[in-house]
């Protein structure tokens, strides 16, 4: 499925207009999260790939926690989705809307949010920075998670120190700031 489709698909439009303010936590960081304990607050819901419910209460949850975490909210449903340009390439944040027809656990993640229907791998961001929610498949289930002020975790900020060291700024957009400076400014603005 391409972009377009896999992101029609999902529920999702593209906000053209949105400008990624400076020192949000760059979407390479975030690729920890899955290994943020709980302790940090992270906020956990597991679904067992053999619910014949899957669907419905994947999304359900899925939806739940982003709204109650702050993700979105029922009258403004825009945040952030982690995309890469391109394979071995960093991914960069980009403003959605959810739209009124939505599915992120099952056509959303057979292609722009996953490997294939029900294996999501996404991470979000509300706008403002302070909210992430992320999803990872495991191997008998579905995970999704919400973490509020991500910038508190030592998981995060311990991966964020260490890839100020500039190895690997190459991967990113030569546009782009280099990942080694987006690091730091999220470190030191928190």
């Amino acid at each position: 499925m391409g972009f377009m489709e896999s992101r029609t698909a999902a529920g999702l439009r593209i906000v053209e207009e949105w400008t990624a303010p400076d020192r949000l936590v760059p979407p390479t960081v975030i690729g920890q999260a899955p290994s943020i304990p709980f302790e940090d607050g992270r906020v956990e819901v597991l679904r067992d790939f053999l619910d014949p419910l899957l669907q419905q209460k994947a999304n359900a949850d899925w939806y739940r926690l982003a709204v109650e975490g702050g993700l979105f909210s029922e009258t403004d449903r825009r945040f952030l989705i982690a995309l890469s340009p391109g394979r071995d390439r960093l991914s960069r944040w980009h403003c959605v809307e959810l739209q009124s027809e939505w599915d992120i656990m099952s056509k959303g993640a057979d292609g722009l949010l996953g490997s294939a229907p029900y294996r999501p791998e996404f991470s979000m961001l509300s706008l403002d920075g302070n909210v992430l929610c992320f999803a990872t498949t495991w191997e008998y289930a579905i995970s999704t998670s919400v973490l509020k002020a991500p910038h508190r975790s030592h998981v995060l900020r311990h991966w964020a120190e260490g890839l100020t060291d500039g190895s690997m700024d190459d991967m990113g957009d030569p546009n782009d700031l280099p990942l080694s400076v987006a690091a730091r400014r999220w470190l030191d603005h928190h």
